[in-house]
């Protein structure tokens, strides 16, 4: 008995201590749209550029593609939503696609949702007429324009 005891004690004191996933804000932060703007020399390379809507203003950034699915997603003409934008300066940042078990705060389960390092969560709409590729284990990179 001590001995299950023991090792109970034991699993218990190398857990992670984790919190559990908190579902994120319902309502977007922003809006966002890539590559809206007519085609020029930027987009050469594998980037595209885009703009946030954020608190009544609009934020120009530029995107690239980390990967071969990261820089399809990078010359995308899309929109979307962010979600769990508290400050612009958390905007930019190396995206990664979100797991499909994580939470959502839609549940709308098309196109592509991905998020950053400080949280941040975009949900880009598959174009009129195609698709989103999913990003694996490809990212994206937003810089804020300055």
């Amino acid at each position: 008995m001590t001995a299950v005891l023991a090792a109970c004690l034991l699993l218990a004191a190398c857990t992670t201590g984790t919190a559990p996933a908190t579902l994120p804000a319902t309502q977007p932060a922003g809006t966002v749209e890539l590559n809206q703007a007519p085609p020029s020399d930027a987009l050469i390379g594998g980037g595209g550029s885009g703009t946030v809507s954020f608190n009544g203003k609009v934020y120009g950034f530029a995107i690239g593609g980390v990967g071969v699915d990261g820089s399809a997603v990078a010359l995308l003409a899309t929109t979307g939503q962010a979600y769990q934008l508290s400050n612009i300066a958390l905007f930019p940042g190396t995206y990664r696609q979100v797991s499909d078990a994580a939470p959502r705060p839609s549940q709308d389960t098309s196109g592509l949702w991905i998020q950053n390092e400080h949280g941040v969560v975009i949900h880009l709409r598959s174009p009129p007429q195609g698709r989103v590729p999913a990003l694996r284990g490809d990212a994206l990179r937003i810089v804020l324009d300055q």
